[in-house]
Parts: structure tokens; C-alpha cells; sequence
């Protein structure tokens, strides 16, 4: 190739680009923005909780924890890990793939690290997808895997949440309409995993129809990438035994820690408020939920008596947890190969 060929063909590669670099510049600008408004309202929750109480009475409540019962709260993440791992690895199965435990629940640990690093709450799943993909599982089938399987652990802890109802007169007294809400969301989440797994539904005919047929392609790999796991029945049922023995480690978990800041909550209690907590807290609007986790655990604990530094102290040490978690992951991740 000549010098003179050379060069137009660097200049030509510069033109092609030159169009996307404002698209970039753009994205990069709102990205900047969006992380910029969600620490201006972790900051704004955090200023307005810390005004109903001081430091010092947190820090004391924190002082006072039982450490043996903190650590077996902290352990119990060792059974959240396996059941995860082992439910991961039954829908990538399901999927006409395999993977080891061993690598999976090194995947689990790097996605909280990458939780913990990235100001949003779905970096972590990122992660997860790519572990899968890069181990020779489709793109498209590694986050239809992922998204599937953070949909039927939320649909366990709603499974808790709706039989609890009936023993947490409380929260439906504060909050209005709890029992409809629950009940629709418990019912939408059944029908959507019956569609996955159940019933066999032909989307062929949607993708010729306006205006889906302008973008049949992608619409037909997201539908196929779902399409393995209809007419898994067994596949959902031992998927389900599993995330029920998760988010029952994990309400065990919560409740461990409020027993070693002596808080007065029976244990049926935090069926219900584990699960809407969490649906709380996924909503996008501050990072990692700073700000949320504490306005929530503040919220639903002084309604059965806890005070408000002991309930902003449950608060900080559950996150505290996540955060140590998200080093281990850390360290996991550096010297994995």
C-alpha cells in the first residue's frame, strides 16, 4: 500500500467517525448529569434523616450490636451465594449451556464488587452477562439468563410478602392500599413466569406486524433468547425452591441484625418489609440507594418501635455488609484467572 493510499484511507476512517463523536460526547454529558442528580438526592435523604437524630446516638446503637449475632448475619450470605449459583446455573441449563459452581459463585462475588463501584444497581447483573458470554454463552442469552433469574428471586420474595400480609396489620394500616398492590404485583409476576415457562407462546406473528416489523431483527433475538426456557416446568419449579431458600437467608439475615441491635420486630414482620424495602430501593433515583436504604429502614422500623438511630444504625450496618462483600468480590476478581 502507498503513503498516498495510506492517507486516505486514515482520512477516510476519520470521517466515518467524526460523525459519532458528538453522539458520545452527548451520552457522556447526560451519563455525568444523571450521576450528578443521584448523588444531589442520596446527599438531600441522607441531610434529611440525619436531621431527625444525631451521630452520636447512632454511632452508640452501632456500638451496642451483638458482634457474634452481626457475624451470623454476615454468613448467611454464604447460602445466598450457593442457592444463587445453583439457580443460575438451572436456567443457563435451561439454556443448553453449563458452567461449574465454583465459577459461578466467583461471578456472584466480582458482580457485588462491581455493584459497589458502579453508581447504579444493574452493574453487578453487567458483570454476570459477561462472565456468561465470554464462557461462550450468547450475548443476547446471557442477559435474558440474568434478567430472568433477578425476576424469579424478586417473584420469591413476593410469594413472603403476600402470605406475611395477613400477620403485618401494621404496614397495611400505614399504608394505603398495601394488600391491592401487592396482590396485583404478585399476580403480574405469576402470569409473566407462567409465560416463561409454561405456556408455549408463538411470537412469529408479532414480529410481521406494524410497528414491530420495522425492527424485527432485534425483537426477534430478545424473543428467542427467552423461547428456551417455555416449557421448562421443572426447570421453574426447583429455580423457585431455590430463590425461596435465598430470600428466606436473606429476611433470616436482616432479622439476625436487628436482633443484635435489640430491636423489637418479630421475624414474620420482616417478610413483608424485606420485599417491599427492596422494590423500593431498586428504584434508580440515588446511588446504590444511599439515602433510600435509610429513609426506608427508618419508615418501616419505628412502626413496630424502634427508634430512629437504631433503625439509620440497622441501616449502616446492612450496608456495611455489601460493602465488605463488595471487596471480598473485589479481591475475587483480581486474582480470578
Amino acid at each position: 500500500m502507498t503513503q498516498k493510499t495510506m492517507e486516505a484511507a486514515t482520512l477516510e476512517k476519520v470521517k466515518t467517525a467524526a460523525p459519532e463523536l458528538p453522539v458520545a460526547k452527548g451520552r457522556a454529558a447526560r451519563d455525568v448529569l444523571m450521576t450528578a442528580v443521584k448523588i444531589a438526592i442520596s446527599a438531600g435523604l441522607i441531610y434529611y434523616i440525619l436531621r431527625q437524630t444525631n451521630i452520636a446516638e447512632i454511632w452508640a446503637a452501632m456500638k451496642s450490636a451483638n458482634p457474634w449475632l452481626l457475624v451470623a448475619a454476615f454468613t448467611l450470605h454464604g447460602v445466598g451465594y450457593v442457592s444463587s449459583a445453583y439457580r443460575w446455573r438451572l436456567l443457563l441449563q435451561a439454556q443448553r449451556h453449563d458452567l461449574p459452581i465454583p465459577f459461578l459463585v466467583q461471578s456472584l462475588a466480582a458482580a457485588v464488587f462491581f455493584n459497589n463501584l458502579l453508581p447504579s444497581t444493574i452493574g453487578g447483573d453487567a458483570m454476570r452477562a459477561y462472565d456468561t458470554t465470554r464462557r461462550g454463552v450468547d450475548k443476547m442469552k446471557s442477559i435474558a439468563i440474568v434478567i430472568v433469574d433477578r425476576f424469579l428471586g424478586l417473584f420469591a420474595l413476593m410469594i413472603f410478602a403476600v402470605v406475611a400480609l395477613s400477620l403485618a396489620t401494621e404496614l397495611t394500616g400505614k399504608i394505603e392500599n398495601l394488600w391491592l398492590w401487592s396482590l396485583l404485583t404478585f399476580v403480574g409476576m405469576a402470569a409473566l413466569a407462567w409465560i416463561l415457562f409454561v405456556k408455549k407462546v408463538d411470537f412469529n406473528w408479532l414480529w410481521n406486524k406494524p410497528p414491530f416489523s420495522i425492527i424485527k431483527k432485534p425483537i426477534k433475538k430478545i424473543t428467542t433468547a427467552f423461547a428456551d426456557f417455555q416449557g421448562k416446568r421443572k426447570t421453574l419449579f426447583w429455580a423457585m425452591m431455590l430463590s425461596l431458600l435465598l430470600q428466606l437467608a436473606v429476611v433470616a439475615h436482616y432479622y439476625l441484625i436487628s436482633l443484635a441491635l435489640d430491636l423489637p420486630i418479630p421475624f414474620v414482620k420482616f417478610l413483608v418489609i424485606v420485599p417491599i424495602s427492596t422494590f423500593v430501593m431498586m428504584i434508580p433515583i440515588s446511588i446504590n440507594a444511599i439515602g433510600l436504604r435509610e429513609n426506608v429502614s427508618v419508615f418501616f422500623l419505628t412502626i413496630y418501635g424502634a427508634t430512629i438511630p437504631a433503625s439509620i444504625a440497622f441501616a449502616w450496618i446492612t450496608y456495611g455488609m455489601v460493602v465488605l462483600l463488595g471487596i471480598l468480590g473485589g479481591v475475587i476478581y483480581a486474582v480470578r484467572k
